[in-house]
Formats: C-alpha cells, sequence, structure tokens
C-alpha cells in the first residue's frame, strides 16, 4: 500500500565556504537521490523526515531540519499504477 504522502530530504553542511549536499546512490540501482520516504501511521511530516534520515543515513537530525517555504502536490491520477493505491491517497 501507498503512503499517504512522501518526504523529500536534502542532507547539506555549510562550510565557511560552500554548501555541501549528500546524494545516495541506491543500492543496486545506477540511481542518485536525496532521502525520501513515505509517512507512516500517525506521524507528521516532520517525524517522517527524521525516521528517514536515521533509516537511510544513521544520522539523527532532531531539531536540525530547516522546513522549505514550498510544497507540491501531484494528483495520483497522472501516476499509470495509482489505481492500486487506494482510496485514501
Amino acid at each position: 500500500m501507498r503512503a499517504s504522502y512522501q518526504v523529500l530530504v536534502i542532507p547539506f553542511r555549510r562550510t565557511l565556504s560552500e554548501l555541501k549536499f549528500a546524494v545516495l546512490r541506491r543500492t543496486g540501482e545506477c540511481m542518485w537521490q536525496f532521502v525520501s520516504g513515505g509517512g507512516e501511521d500517525a506521524e507528521s511530516p516532520v517525524e517522517a523526515a527524521q525516521r528517514e534520515m536515521r533509516e537511510e543515513t544513521g544520522l539523527d537530525v532532531e531539531g536540525r531540519l530547516v522546513a522549505l517555504d514550498a510544497m507540491a502536490t501531484i494528483p495520483k491520477n497522472v501516476f499509470e499504477d495509482a489505481s492500486c493505491w487506494g482510496d485514501d491517497i
């Protein structure tokens, strides 16, 4: 079952002269991406972002997330396999 929402975490580190971003390579694939995943149960998007970051990198970022000023949604009817996701998505 597909999660009702997805989170995207863009890990970065600021040095004196630049920002450095972490992009992760997916296991077994030639694809790179930021940390991402679906919300579980009754957790908030912030809790989901913290959990995904821990699961995918081993880093605890509690209290260190910076929220973006923008959010985007994509209607499920644009996805070919959306009919199997359930009505709550």
